[in-house]
């Protein structure tokens, strides 16, 4: 096996990285199934910091806490959100995600079409697989390592 230089190599990684992510990319058969990145952003937003209040909301994304009322009280009818009035002040209540809104949020994220590329795997030889993996780790390893040339914070 013939050595290759570092510059062959990061080529043929981009071709192949390429590649890779035209077999592998989720593709959305019906846009109208996938929720509208305002949703995913609500549905995230609320996974990094908890139950919110409407008010805390609406100040957060910008919006009147009218329109956002009837955005959330559409979640909720899909089962995405839940909200409890505040035992403390019957006026606020406390908005948070459900497991089905956790989870779609987590589909909406995701960028690899994970069935299809089980499928693909287990067409490869186990060690074939474990390899890969090492290998994909160890150049993450050694990317984390290396410097941008306009961020001297990075390593």
């Amino acid at each position: 096996m013939s050595r290759m230089d570092t510059e062959d190599f990061a080529a043929r990684f981009g071709d192949a990285y390429r590649e890779l992510y035209r077999h592998a990319v989720r593709r959305i058969d019906d846009a109208r199934s996938a929720p509208s990145p305002e949703t995913t952003a609500l549905l995230l937003h609320l996974a990094q910091i908890g139950p919110a209040t409407l008010t805390e909301l609406a100040r957060h994304f910008d919006r009147a806490p009218s329109t956002l009322s009837a955005k959330i009280d559409a979640l909720e009818s899909d089962g995405l959100l839940a909200r409890q009035r505040d035992e403390d002040d019957a006026r606020r209540s406390w908005i948070w995600l459900t497991a089905e809104g956790r989870r779609r949020m987590s589909d909406a994220l995701d960028v690899l079409d994970a069935p299809r590329v089980a499928r693909a795997a287990s067409r490869l030889d186990p060690a074939l697989r474990e390899s890969l993996l090492h290998g994909l780790h160890a150049l993450i390893g050694a990317l984390a390592a290396t410097a941008f040339p306009d961020d001297g914070d990075r390593k």
